[in-house]
């Protein structure tokens, strides 16, 4: 009788003790294959920040859209795989394969461009440093200082988010919108 009741407590008690299975994690992102000699889509991330005292409202100015380094650059990803980033907005752009370090991917933009950005399509070099990372050159997006080519840029994302051109997806919070 102990030793029914002990496998009966086990029974019970055990898996509610390991909680559920853990979901499955996707694989990062590839790029999509194509017919010899045509181009592969590459979807590319930029974390973005939320407005302070917001319910997960994306921060749409230069804040999220951080034009920086030498040579000044906007940096994007091949995966959203940088911790704690609350929100991020995927692009797809178009690269001659294979796709390996130095190739140079074709973003569209909206024509014309919105904040006085230059017009596109606008070259994306995939450089790998960090691995993942890919750039927007300063010169491609335009504007005289660091701030105004983010300001440029954040107007551009923001332009392609609300035509469908680029999707909005959750990062470390929840309902980001």
């Amino acid at each position: 009788m102990k030793a029914r009741l002990l496998c009966l407590i086990a029974a019970v008690l055990l898996p509610a003790c390991a909680g559920p299975a853990p979901a499955p994690q996707a694989a990062p992102p590839q790029a999509t294959p194509a017919a010899d000699g045509e181009e592969v889509s590459v979807v590319l991330y930029r974390g973005l920040r939320v407005l302070p005292d917001s319910v997960n409202a994306i921060d749409w100015s230069k804040n999220s859209f951080g034009v920086s380094g030498n040579p000044p650059t906007l940096s994007l990803f091949d995966a959203m795989a940088l911790p704690g980033i609350p929100c991020w907005l995927s692009v797809t752009v178009d690269v001659p394969p294979p796709v390996a370090p130095q190739s140079v991917g074709s973003l569209d933009i909206p024509n014309p461009p919105p904040g006085g950005a230059n017009a596109g399509p606008w070259p994306v070099t995939f450089d790998n440093n960090p691995p993942g990372h890919w750039s927007i050159a300063k010169a491609t997006i335009g504007g005289n200082s660091n701030t105004q080519s983010s300001t440029m840029a954040a107007a551009v994302f923001h332009a392609m988010a609300q035509n469908g051109a680029a999707t909005i997806h959750d990062g470390a919070v929840q309902g980001c919108h």
